[in-house]
């Protein structure tokens, strides 16, 4: 039987490939991360990895060539370099450099890449269950990017501009999370989100959404049971990594993690 293949995620942004190293564990990898180049060679000599995702902006990288840098120190290991640019593969044969590229788009993609560098080591996963989630938000412009930016995380989303529409929804959908608008014509968010709890008997998590940057906002938040409120203009990351958190299909270590980081 072959060893268990350790994974080192060495990124500024390790939010965006959290799902992907829960779906790795369950195949039977050992995962480790770093977000700075220090911490990526910390990382390397206590466990060296057998593949290592490179950040190529990885902080603390200042002008060194980070993939030669890594070369030296785990010449065994195989290096999968994100970069800005087009991707093209390695020609030099003698370096362990499966491949560079930016940034795959999707977790999906990701993971693609990866199972093509070392898959054949891994094991098959459980299904993988990806989270419905409920966007209740009279901006039809602002609820077509937010179900833009969770689509592309993988999750099931299902929008609404009118409360009413979205109350009515629910059994059919069976959501694992809602986020509602608090500023909403007729019946506001507030309104929707007690009747919501109400009807999932408090089942349902509930973010609320808001463009106002004021302490009222966050207490009328709290007192109608939401866990979170999102300002509108927070970094899109924010509110992935409170979905994830939520209504993620993550593994323990994942999710402790991202505990402490909210």
């Amino acid at each position: 039987m072959l060893p268990t293949p350790i994974i080192l995620f060495a990124d500024r942004n390790l939010a965006w490939s959290r799902s992907v190293r829960t779906e790795l564990r369950r195949r039977g990898a050992e995962i480790a991360t770093a977000a700075t180049v220090e911490e990526a060679l910390h990382q390397a000599a206590l466990s060296p990895p057998d593949l290592l995702l490179l950040d190529a902006d990885l902080e603390g990288r200042e002008d060194r060539d980070l993939a030669e840098l890594f070369r030296s120190v785990l010449p065994d290991a195989g290096l999968i370099l994100l970069e800005s640019g087009t991707f093209h593969s390695s020609r030099n044969q003698a370096a362990p450099l499966f491949c560079s590229g930016p940034r795959p788009a999707t977790p999906d993609a990701l993971l693609r890449l990866i199972l093509g560098a070392i898959g054949h080591r891994l094991g098959d996963a459980p299904p993988h269950r990806r989270g419905t989630i409920l966007c209740v938000d009279d901006d039809p412009r602002f609820l077509k990017s937010i179900m833009r930016l969770l689509g592309r995380r993988g999750y099931r989303v299902v929008g609404f501009e009118e409360p009413e529409r979205a109350l009515s929804a629910i059994p059919g959908i069976m959501p694992d999370l809602a986020l509602v608008d608090i500023m909403m014509p007729g019946e506001g968010g507030l309104e929707l989100a007690e009747k919501i709890r109400a009807r999932s008997h408090d089942a349902i998590p509930i973010v609320f959404l808001t463009a106002l940057d004021s302490d009222e906002a966050y207490y009328e938040g709290h007192q109608h049971g939401g866990r979170y409120l999102v300002e509108k203009s927070d970094d899109p990351q924010k509110l992935l990594d409170i979905v994830d958190f939520l209504a993620g299909d993550l593994d323990p270590q994942e999710r402790e993690l991202l505990r402490e980081k909210l």
